[in-house]
């Protein structure tokens, strides 16, 4: 256990609890910061080590590997539920939310997703693309690896997993990473790395353009709850945001993702990434139904995300909230450092002043005034491996 903080809610009440299953990851801190903000006492769970002390973080648990282990982690979920008092739990990535969903009858609490067969259509890349086109959002064109497909492959493709691991087919690969392949060759060389993992690999059309997301709170009666949108001008090299800045909602976008979302009977959170060509409409390309990367950034422009998840999870009345203020920046500063050295922007030294001038004044994962335990805890974990390799 990390600490208690013994907070109690506003009302004067015991707080509500939430616990968040994960395998690490910022937008785990992210999380629970918002949780925490607003009255819940929040405990976390791993098999892969505690998350940096944080004020917004009650208890610390550790759980078996569910990719090793998932009888005994389902047990180690509910024990924890039944002896701690938990309301709601969550899964930070995708086995997590697949494990929890198919077995939530013997979790003891709110899991708080949709019936199973639809969390798993929604979590599936190629159910996802289908479900879009049919409310008429665009897709890229997106295929099953067959040994018909991959001899047709001329040119660079997506190989990306339909999901990251099966509930029902189990598999010790926790997160079945997308790749962007350059030719027929290498796209059957991960395809077979893919299939032999125990995923069903995918071809995908590559989309050149800019990354954004629409992130988005609906109740079980589908009404919106809660909206925000941005766009990425600098990704990681998993193709994740670096850096983030808030931007209107589009309507039109945001009525498309209404549709799909009821098409597919899904409720609750659902961040939704988009590639946008210059000449042409965003194309879905990916839908986490879980706490993602960039979350802070959701939160830090006043759309409380996590809180709203989890009272409607619980059935109360809940308000729908503002949508995200507009230019809110956000910046995952190591992975950009770490870009900055790969990409070289004008120079490595002009980037990594682009870097740091960029700091000042965005949204961080790690760091928070209120709660600077992570950052220090990231400052340190990053010194030792410095260290470790003079």
């Amino acid at each position: 256990m990390l600490h208690s903080s013994g907070r109690a809610s506003a009302t004067g009440q015991a707080p509500r609890r939430a616990l968040v299953v994960h395998s690490g990851g910022v937008h785990v801190l992210a999380a629970a910061r918002s949780l925490h903000a607003a009255g819940w006492e929040v405990g976390v769970a791993s098999a892969h080590g505690q998350l940096a002390r944080s004020r917004a973080v009650h208890r610390d648990f550790s759980v078996p590997a569910p990719e090793h282990d998932p009888d005994a982690f389902v047990a180690t979920v509910a024990a924890l539920v039944a002896e701690h008092g938990y309301h709601v739990v969550f899964g930070a990535d995708d086995i997590e939310v697949l494990l929890l969903s198919a077995r939530r009858h013997e979790i003891g609490c709110v899991v708080p997703y949709a019936a199973h067969a639809d969390v798993v259509r929604a979590i599936d890349k190629l159910a996802l693309v289908e479900a879009a086109g049919r409310v008429g959002l665009a897709v890229p064109h997106t295929e099953v690896a067959t040994p018909a497909s991959l001899a047709s492959v001329d040119g660079p493709v997506v190989v990306k997993a339909r999901l990251h691991w099966d509930p029902a087919a189990g598999g010790s690969a926790r997160h079945l990473m997308a790749r962007v392949c350059a030719g027929r060759d290498e796209a059957r060389q991960v395809a077979d790395q893919m299939a032999a993992a125990g995923g069903g690999p995918l071809l995908q059309e590559v989309v050149d353009g800019r990354l954004s997301a629409l992130s988005v709170v609906v109740d079980q009666q589908g009404r919106l709850l809660g909206a925000a949108q941005q766009w990425s001008p600098r990704l990681s090299s998993r193709l994740t945001s670096c850096r983030a800045v808030t931007v209107p909602v589009d309507p039109e976008l945001l009525d498309g993702v209404r549709r799909l979302l009821d098409e597919m009977g899904w409720w609750g959170l659902a961040n939704l990434q988009f590639m946008s060509a210059p000449d042409g409409p965003p194309r879905l390309i990916d839908l986490n139904g879980r706490f993602y990367g960039s979350l802070a950034l959701a939160v830090g422009s006043g759309v409380p995300l996590p809180d709203l998840w989890a009272r409607a999870a619980l059935g109360d009345d809940v308000a729908p909230v503002a949508p995200g203020r507009v230019g809110v920046r956000f910046q995952s500063f190591f992975e950009d450092v770490s870009r900055a050295r790969r990409e070289r922007r004008g120079g490595l030294l002009r980037d990594l002043a682009s870097t740091l001038a960029h700091a000042p004044g965005a949204v961080h994962p790690h760091a928070d005034l209120r709660d600077p335990g992570p950052l220090l805890a990231a400052l340190r974990e990053r010194g030792r491996r410095r260290g470790s390799h003079d």
